[in-house]
């Protein structure tokens, strides 16, 4: 760690037995973010580091840590220091979806870093984020959350909220959906997490994380936004008719589902690509007419399965099996399979993953320590991976749960099936998206500031996934080389699922 790096780091947990300038108090929050960073890299390279002479090397070396943990340490140590007074904070927040894999990690994550707060600053230093229950509504002098959390609520001595627990297309109606899930056919999880949390920007001068934040900045959102929360690749609609083949049931394709008299509800970006596609093939002459249309979906609200029973909407996409299990089964209207939708489609070309995050005021930021914020944003990152990994264990026993939730109600005709959705026809969705992607940048019903705010965020993305496709493209194993065929010693227990 550099000398001016630890000027940094003592300046933002109090300046140790000085007093400290009241400007280094108010620093920017990429800063704090990067500062507390800073100082868990230097604790991991001192783990990392030489082995003390006469010590031996299993006394010498640490408990297994994770970088979560070694970022505590690192605060822990500097805090111990520290001469400023913390002061404990509960922040109430609302939260926009219970879902299994997006609402209860939010919960997770406060827990999480109310515990670690107290160990680190002990009870007078705690930071307790209290969910609202039951979820409020957005009050009607906001045009939307953002703006509410703006505002401020209680602590911020506002009418609206103080934190939302958010999905990240609730940043910005413009560009927001690049920081919830990507692009459609865009980054995976793993590579996404280059752009947000690695050196991606202008040749490594920051993450794509402070681009957001100064995003936010820039256009006067009184707000800071921390990733907490991971999720893996959704399901992409479950359809009352199969895009691809169904055993014996030939599929439509995307021609046949464009002429459909359905209703959909399809999230933006998606919505906006599906429509183009069908756009494209009337325009290409391929179909006469298209004739689906889509509702205004609201993310997290509302049953799609009673939206069915009513004859709202026919068609629908919602989150990863874990989700849906836990929001579209075992309801009193029934089922996808038992309404109709049957038909569950795969991959999730429109959503590769999901990101949430803890929106907080950023006049309740203010009144935390430095030592606090730098909890905040370590436990939400640590989170993220945590989370991540706690929903992806689930998908595959939920899945199976999916396809076999009917089976034995006697009536065939309710089985859900899975379908893959034709490379064709993945095709024109991606030739679709590019077409999207590319005419949102002058896209005359945007603001000026959201289309040149766009514009920076998409072409970031492009020049990171420019200078790292290669790589990606040759690093995997070919599917059907993965478990397949594998089995244990005794030959008997097989590596590979068997869905149905």
């Amino acid at each position: 760690m550099t000398t001016s790096d630890l000027g940094r780091v003592s300046s933002s947990v109090g300046g140790g037995r000085h007093k400290c300038d009241q400007s280094a108090h108010v620093q920017a929050v990429s800063i704090r973010r990067r500062s507390a960073e800073t100082l868990a890299d230097g604790v991991r390279s001192a783990l990392a580091g030489p082995i003390p002479n006469g010590i031996g090397r299993m006394a010498w070396r640490p408990k297994r840590l994770s970088g979560f943990s070694v970022a505590v340490l690192a605060l822990v140590c500097a805090i111990s220091c520290s001469a400023q007074t913390v002061l404990a904070l509960e922040i109430s927040f609302r939260s926009f979806s219970g879902s299994a894999a997006i609402g209860p990690p939010a919960d997770d994550y406060a827990a999480k870093l109310l515990s670690i707060s107290t160990v680190a600053l002990g009870e007078a230093g705690q930071v307790k984020f209290i969910k609202n229950k039951p979820t409020p509504a957005i009050p009607g002098a906001f045009k939307d959350i953002m703006a509410a959390v703006s505002a401020g609520g209680p602590l911020a001595g506002g009418t609206g909220f103080d934190a939302a627990y958010i999905s990240g297309s609730e940043i910005n109606q413009t560009w927001g959906f690049i920081y919830n899930s990507g692009i459609p056919f865009g980054p995976n999880f793993d590579e996404f997490m280059g752009f947000l949390f690695g050196r991606s920007i202008d040749d490594g001068a920051e993450r794509g994380i402070d681009l957001l934040e100064r995003t936010l900045d820039s256009s006067g959102k009184n707000v800071v936004a921390v990733p907490i929360v991971g999720s893996c690749q959704q399901g992409s609609g479950y359809f009352m008719m199969p895009v691809g083949a169904a055993g014996l049931t030939p599929g439509i394709g995307l021609a046949g589902l464009c002429q459909q008299n359905w209703t959909f509800r399809y999230l933006p970006p998606a919505q906006f690509v599906l429509d183009r596609a069908c756009d494209n093939l009337v325009t290409g002459g391929v179909i006469p007419k298209k004739n689906i249309k889509f509702i205004t979906a609201i993310a997290g609200g509302g049953s799609l399965v009673k939206a069915v029973t009513d004859g709202h909407i026919q068609a629908y996409e919602f989150a990863t099996p874990l989700d849906d299990v836990s929001q579209l089964f075992g309801l009193p209207e029934g089922n996808p399979g038992t309404v109709g939708t049957k038909y569950l489609h795969f991959p999730g070309w429109h959503q590769q993953f999901l990101i949430t995050y803890m929106l907080i005021n950023k006049n309740v930021w203010n009144k935390m320590s430095p030592a606090q914020q730098a909890l905040v944003v370590s436990v939400g990152r640590d989170h993220v991976l945590s989370s991540y990994g706690e929903n992806l264990r689930q998908q595959g026993a939920k899945l199976k749960q999916i396809l076999t939730a009917n089976d034995n109600d006697g009536i065939a005709e309710n089985d859900l099936v899975l379908v893959q959705w034709p490379e064709t026809d993945l095709a024109l969705l991606k030739d679709a998206t590019i077409q999207f992607l590319n005419a949102r940048a002058s896209d005359a019903k945007l603001s000026e500031q959201d289309r040149k705010d766009y514009g920076k965020i998409l072409e970031s993305l492009r020049k990171y996934v420019s200078v790292n496709n290669g790589y990606w493209k040759v690093r995997e194993v070919p599917n059907h080389l993965r478990f397949q065929g594998w089995y244990d010693p005794e030959g008997k227990q097989s590596w590979d699922q068997k869905l149905k």
